[in-house]
């Protein structure tokens, strides 16, 4: 069985390395070719659209991860008639989702121009380019999303990860062109919408194909319709509160800063969210695995393997985070020019809201695997208005630094602390107080590695490209070796070399 879930993940991490990859380089070139053709406004206004976008998205309500959760046992027990019936109501909710999507998309277009703060580019209307976005996002749900749902509950991502690269690849290339050649943005977002329906279709297809015993058919039984209503309602919760303290900041700086401050913004949060793509890449494909393993295996075997995946994750976020301080002004300096660059004060803050954020991501996965949305429930909303608050009054005083450290605020007073007492107390039934000591001891490594690997690459000033390459090498084996030999003696670090090793042999 856990060489099942094992291959199963490999597969889905494989082609969703594929995809991410994919997704991230095609959409950096048109990022590029984008400013430098349209200039920053028209990016920013991009970034803007998207994060309102993310914020009406709420609509979903955590439906998707509520269904997809009830689908694991009945397809572990080959219930067809009951996945039928998931099926047809998440078909039905996302029918009502989609249409109160545009509903109030539609609502708010006459007031877009209040969220810009200064005067939007001359040659666009803001309202058109604003309809073609939000006709993306609601086709998204009209046209057969709930059916990768199905694909996904059987860990099968793999799938739709290969039918998401080749749709990003072919779409990205006309955007190219249409961007590079004809400098239309109308038609740029057109073919986004375009993208959404040709994914879901060939979805819907390949799902057909293989799972064709599914149809949506059938009612479900009160039991499970009350554990998805209680699911959702909590799933509900938590998705305003974590959509608000993300999508937010892109609407306030562009409130209170401007679109090319945005643009700028944009830049840097583009390359940490390409990374963070990578890392809930590995996530998203373990969760159906650990969710096996939780209705399967012992509490203490699912606790020593957290203990051992919360240490890999910090090694690894840890890592990524060191490179981003002593690669980030070198890399954005070649890719945008030194007028677009933010100062180091800022690149630290940026860089210590990445580690707050990605820390979380074992809690989460097991969290969201072990069903346990209902236990913290007010959590993110609390969170969420701490955030807002601060990021209100920290935007005026500090500018975009208090953006992003309102942010850190957040996820250190209230999301960390709630979220992992949530999980110890109802799933492991132990106190926290080991995970927070682990959590210490390998945060106090990665500052030493990162002191000392930043002083090193302070000595190193050539041009940037040169200075990019050398500090590259630097931050690949300074830092992990630095940490490797704190944590030589330290049990995780044990257990999680035997599990890379076993994922390497098991990947020929």
């Amino acid at each position: 069985m856990e060489s099942s879930r094992t291959k199963n993940s490999l597969r889905n991490i494989g082609f969703g390395m594929i995809n991410r990859v994919v997704s991230i380089l095609f959409p950096f070139i048109v990022r590029t070719i984008f400013i430098k053709t349209l200039g920053e406004e028209y990016l920013g206004l991009n970034s803007l659209y998207s994060s309102i976008l993310q914020v009406l998205n709420l609509a979903d309500l955590g439906f998707a991860s509520a269904i997809v959760a009830s689908m694991y046992k009945p397809i572990a027990d080959n219930d067809v008639k009951k996945v039928s019936a998931l099926m047809a109501l998440y078909k039905k909710l996302y029918k009502v989702i989609g249409f109160c999507i545009l509903c109030v998309g539609l609502a708010i277009t006459p007031f877009i121009s209040v969220l810009i703060s200064g005067e939007p580019p001359e040659d666009v209307n803001i309202y058109i380019v604003w309809l073609l976005y939000l006709a993306n996002t609601v086709v998204s749900y009209l046209f057969f999303a709930y059916k990768v749902s199905v694909i996904n509950a059987h860990q099968r991502s793999d799938i739709t990860e290969k039918i998401g690269a080749v749709c990003r690849i072919l779409f990205s290339i006309l955007q190219i062109i249409v961007v590079a050649v004809f400098r239309n943005i109308y038609l740029y977002v057109f073919l986004t919408v375009i993208n959404s329906i040709a994914y879901n279709l060939w979805c819907a297809r390949e799902c057909d194909k293989r799972y064709p015993q599914y149809v949506c058919s059938g009612e479900l039984d009160k039991a499970t319709k009350s554990q998805i209503t209680r699911n959702v309602g909590a799933l509900a919760l938590q998705k305003i509160g974590n959509t608000v303290s993300i999508s937010l900041d892109s609407i306030i700086i562009s409130a209170f800063l401007g679109l090319r401050i945005v643009a700028i913004y944009g830049n840097y949060y583009y390359i940490v969210s390409a990374v963070s793509t990578f890392i809930n890449l590995i996530y998203g494909a373990i969760t159906a695995s650990i969710g096996n393993s939780i209705a399967t295996e012992s509490l203490e075997k699912n606790y020593t393997d957290l203990k051992k995946f919360f240490f890999l994750n910090t090694w690894l976020i840890g890592w990524c985070s060191i490179c981003f301080i002593c690669l980030f002004q070198d890399f954005m300096s070649i890719w945008m020019g030194d007028k677009l660059l933010f100062g180091m004060g800022t690149i630290f803050c940026l860089v210590l809201r990445f580690y707050f954020e990605q820390i979380r991501k074992v809690i989460l996965t097991y969290k969201d695997a072990a069903g346990l949305w209902w236990a913290d429930k007010w959590r993110p909303i609390v969170g969420c208005l701490i955030n807002l608050i601060l990021n209100i009054v920290m935007v005026k005083a500090i500018g975009v630094v208090g953006v992003m450290l309102s942010t850190v605020i957040s996820y250190a007073l209230v999301e960390i602390p709630w979220e992992t007492h949530a999980l110890f107390k109802c799933y492991f039934d132990k106190s926290e107080f080991s995970y927070y000591r682990q959590l210490l001891t390998a945060t106090i490594s990665l500052v030493v590695s990162g002191v000392v690997t930043y002083k090193i690459c302070t000595y190193i000033c050539f041009n940037h490209i040169v200075s990019l390459f050398i500090k590259g090498g630097v931050c690949a084996i300074v830092p992990n070796l630095i940490f490797l030999l704190l944590n030589i003696k330290n049990p995780e670090c044990a257990n999680g070399m035997k599990f890379v090793k076993k994922i390497i042999k098991s990947s020929y």
